[in-house]
């Protein structure tokens, strides 16, 4: 998994869905290979700064609070607002000189098994139906990239 930012044309694309993030410099986790309705698909997982603390443990990953973090709010991977990705719309997040950003990879990386598996439930659920409030449209995501 890697640290990317998402191409501004894709987030166009996806403008629909009120859901989906729009903010072109937010930092995402690329989560590659995770299985949709029998398909496999490659998911950006937003890393947000703000998840509300009434926010269920299995909708996020946390991470260490940022600055902006608010109190009681959470820092981390907010699986409700992943979406649906090729390579073309991604852009390489860097990490260099920057102490927390490389912090944050390395913590991404002593938990990937975990942070695949938290994914992939959240899709399984999703795909059965359970959909939490404010989780984007992953289905309506899908036929957009694709057109």
């Amino acid at each position: 998994m890697k640290l990317v930012t998402i191409n501004n044309s894709l987030l166009l694309k996806y403008h629909e869905d009120p859901e989906v993030l729009q903010k072109s410099t937010r930092p995402y986790v690329l989560v590659i290979r995770l299985k949709y309705r029998n398909t496999n698909y490659d998911f950006a997982i937003p890393i947000r700064s703000n998840i509300p603390a009434s926010a269920p443990k299995n909708q996020y990953f946390a991470l260490p609070p940022r600055p902006q973090t608010r109190p009681k709010n959470r820092h981390g991977l907010h699986y409700i607002k992943m979406f649906p990705v090729t390579k073309q719309y991604l852009i390489r997040y860097r990490t260099d000189g920057n102490r927390f950003a490389a912090l944050i990879q390395t913590i991404i990386d002593k938990n990937s098994k975990q942070i695949v598996n938290e994914c992939q439930r959240y899709l399984d659920l999703y795909s059965q139906g359970i959909k939490p409030l404010y989780s984007t449209d992953i289905d309506y995501l899908i036929e957009q990239l694709y057109k």
